[in-house]
């Protein structure tokens, strides 16, 4: 059995993390949409996942917030 070509096992796991920010940020969203969060709640929730990449240490984490945190000015 082979694994993954090249040892790039952190590289996709670094671009599933993400991937799963990007889903859940997106799941927020919708659910703002449709009244089911506040725009209070969907901050709070969305402080709370800012919080932990910024704690998190890990470097694509830190990325991920600083070009969540661009593009949202």
């Amino acid at each position: 059995m082979g694994g993954v070509p090249g040892g790039r096992i952190a590289d996709i796991r670094n671009y599933c993390e993400t991937d799963v920010l990007n889903t859940y940020l997106i799941y927020l969203r919708f659910e703002l949409m449709r009244g089911r969060l506040s725009p209070e709640e969907h901050e709070r929730e969305c402080a709370l996942v800012r919080s932990w990449l910024g704690a998190a240490g890990k470097p694509h984490l830190g990325e991920f917030l600083a070009a969540w945190t661009a593009g949202a000015g």
